[in-house]
């Protein structure tokens, strides 16, 4: 009993994990399968990338009530509603053969994984001390990158049974297992919680605009969650969609060898973020983790788009690209510490609002300056070579950003009494 314990915490906050991470294979998967859907629906770049993008037009509408939500109701429950919704949008997706019905099943699904990184830093708050929570959040998002890395190996499913419905339909599978572990393991809070869930949370917890308004008054919130949706645009515009075609035009890869580059985003990013959490935690800072982190993502990107590479040097670079990107991992704690206990999901919804915005907006810029560049959608290196240059600028942009971010040296405000509105 008293073994279980001590690792209840964890396997508490990675089981929810679990739906962070077949998100994360959900929001990749069109990397892989990007050829397949367009061929498929007959679409053009821009409608592409907008048919990617409802997933996070859904969550920029609809992360800041999942976050209100989840500061006054189970967390166990609204996870598992969530998750099933997503494991149906998956079905019905996999089975149509009209684009705007695929457009709403995206929107769906991104509309309920806005519950996925929430519920992990809620759990985290209420499970783990202060101290921890750099390495916690950073092995969380460990797990989601590799939702995003297994993603990038859906081209071999779809190829092996010549169907990319097939791999979709395999997605929900693992859906519902994860949905099966969850429902095992996740519990709200523990006991002796000050701030667990209990039936009168909503009336206790104070009014819904008064909160709501200390959260989108905090500076520390949207500092830190644009910084991340800068920095994170590495997964949003390379990982999830347009990496792939981009290696196969401008470095002239093949497919299987440019879904291996992509794949290694995501393990620089599993191996980066747990060790970004734990050398912020061991120094006690964020803010200059934060400046560290974007500078070098400016410097390695700029490096990388401006030389030919071989394939063994693309592995390696693109691993090197994801693990400086791990620098994103730092604004979960420092907007954790910034809020009192009782807005700490709505202030990480803000958050993940801003975070998941790049993706609604830069995916269809992407597009849209492929397709200017290419009016024949034939698109050339060029083309990609100009797209490309969104990320340099957005890089300069979130380490000017963190320069602003106030530090919290690590410590989190422990009662409502610190609101300041």
């Amino acid at each position: 009993m008293q073994r279980y314990k001590l690792i209840q915490p964890y396997l508490v906050v990675f089981s929810a994990a679990l739906f962070f991470l077949f998100e994360f294979i959900n929001m990749n998967s069109f990397n892989a399968l990007n050829d397949e859907l367009r061929s498929y629906f007959q679409v053009s770049a821009l409608q592409i990338s907008n048919l990617s993008a409802m997933y996070f037009y859904a969550n920029v509408i609809f992360l800041l009530p999942a976050g209100l939500l989840l500061d006054r109701f189970s967390t166990k429950k609204l996870l598992q509603i969530a998750l099933l919704v997503c494991i149906a949008s998956n079905l019905i997706f996999a089975q149509t053969h009209q684009f705007w019905l695929a457009e709403l099943c995206r929107f769906v699904t991104g509309m309920g994984s806005t519950l996925c990184l929430l519920s992990c830093a809620l759990l985290t708050a209420r499970w783990f001390e202060p101290r921890r929570a750099g390495l916690v959040m950073g092995l969380v998002v460990t797990m989601a990158m590799t939702g995003g890395m297994l993603a990038q190996q859906i081209t071999f499913v779809a190829h092996y049974f010549q169907s990319w419905q097939m791999a979709v339909r395999l997605v929900a599978v693992i859906g519902i297992l994860f949905w099966i572990i969850i429902s095992l393991n996740v519990k709200d809070a523990p006991p002796d919680c000050p701030h667990r869930f209990t039936e009168t949370t909503f009336l206790l917890k104070g009014h819904l605009v008064n909160n709501l308004l200390c959260t989108l008054k905090n500076a520390q919130i949207w500092l830190g969650g644009l910084y991340t949706s800068f920095i994170n645009l590495t997964v949003m515009i390379i990982g999830a969609l347009w990496g792939k075609d981009y290696l196969m035009s401008v470095q002239q890869v093949s497919d299987s060898q440019a879904s291996l580059i992509i794949s290694m985003v995501f393990f620089g990013l599993i191996v980066g973020c747990p060790l970004f959490g734990w050398i912020s935690d061991r120094l006690g800072r964020r803010k200059s983790p934060m400046i560290v982190g974007g500078l070098l993502n400016l410097a390695w990107i700029i490096l990388l788009i401006s030389n030919h590479w071989s394939d063994s040097l693309l592995v390696a670079n693109f691993f090197i690209l994801g693990l400086l990107s791990s620098s994103q991992i730092l604004a979960y704690p420092l907007v954790m510490e910034s809020v009192p206990p009782s807005l700490v999901a709505s202030s990480e919804a803000l958050s993940a609002t801003l975070i998941m915005a790049g993706g609604a907006v830069f995916q269809p810029l992407f597009g849209w300056i492929l397709d200017q560049s290419a009016p024949n959608h034939l698109y050339t290196p060029s083309a990609y070579q100009k797209a490309i240059l969104v990320l340099p600028v957005c890089f300069l942009i979130a380490t000017l950003l963190a320069c602003l971010v106030r530090e919290t040296y690590c410590l989190r405000l422990q009662d409502d009494s610190k609101i300041t509105c």
